[in-house]
């Protein structure tokens, strides 16, 4: 991938932690005009949160077409589905503070100067609608908070191997509106305030055209897609759990509801949080949960 991470996109692009830094030690802020867009914008960012949960929204749209089939068909057919049918108000406020920090990637951006233009301009692909975050010095990018393993996929250009949320996807279909044959993610640490920016190639991109045909295809079938994703050991126990993507998803109990020989998930209360078992060898010696957890 070397040949495409040179001047093509990396040129201004790389040097945005240090020009990060840079506004710290020479006791540069953002100017007044930048400051009020960014309030305005986390203004807007946090009263929308508040409505979200109970917008109708359009399943199939550019930001997901590479989340798996299977999780797009459920959000289709069965809308009113999830855990406890309500939203967490820990969800949402995750979602607003990532939405907050993306914002103030963007101040930092214009205060360190460099250039942000077309945000939030709108695509649309086979009748699939999507809206960019920016262009950054020329560059089609996608800003995103991440914290732990997450981040280091992008610090060290893993996404490609493992894309649980389809940000690939995403960004695939921003770039063939576009003809950008390149792209970046900017990427901020929730954690330790750390940005990283990872660059994207075509070659490392999805045919979106391709992919949302066949999803057109799944989701107006009335039969589920496979499982996005197979149960994996959980250590030496000889039990199988949930993999990370699907302990997330808001239908787990219903796509794995023939688990533990049709009884449905069960759910263990470990110090680090819940474990949802698909298959129970050796009884945990942890307190389990109700089957309505």
């Amino acid at each position: 991938l070397a040949n495409f991470r040179g001047d093509s996109i990396m040129s201004s692009l790389s040097t945005i932690p240090q020009d990060f830094q840079s506004l710290w030690d020479n006791a540069v802020a953002p100017c007044s005009e930048d400051l009020k867009v960014f309030c305005d914008n986390v203004s807007d960012a946090i009263t929308s949160s508040f409505l979200e949960a109970k917008e109708d929204r359009v399943v199939l749209r550019m930001s997901n077409i590479g989340k798996p089939s299977r999780q797009l068909w459920y959000e289709t057919h069965y809308p009113e589905m999830n855990e406890e049918n309500r939203t967490e108000y820990s969800l949402m406020l995750k979602f607003l503070y990532g939405h907050i920090l993306e914002e103030l990637l963007v101040l930092l951006l214009k205060t360190s100067g460099h250039s942000v233009e077309e945000q939030q301009k709108e695509h649309d692909i086979d009748g699939i609608k999507g809206h960019q975050d920016a262009r950054v010095d020329g560059v089609l990018v996608d800003f995103k908070s991440s914290s732990g393993r997450a981040f280091s996929k992008f610090k060290n250009h893993k996404l490609v191997d493992d894309d649980p949320f389809g940000y690939i996807g995403q960004m695939s279909a921003y770039a063939a509106a576009n003809n950008d044959k390149e792209a970046a993610f900017i990427v901020i640490d929730k954690q330790s305030g750390e940005v990283v920016v990872m660059p994207l190639h075509d070659m490392e991109m999805i045919d979106p055209v391709e992919r949302i045909q066949e999803l057109k295809a799944d989701l107006e079938s009335d039969i589920a897609p496979d499982k996005c994703y197979s149960a994996v050991p959980d250590g030496q126990s000889g039990n199988l759990k949930l993999s990370v993507s699907c302990n997330y998803c808001r239908f787990k109990f219903d796509c794995w509801e023939d688990a533990n020989d049709g009884k449905g998930l069960r759910g263990f209360k470990y110090a680090n949080g819940i474990r949802y078992l698909t298959q129970v060898r050796k009884v945990p010696n942890v307190e389990e949960l109700t089957p309505n957890f």
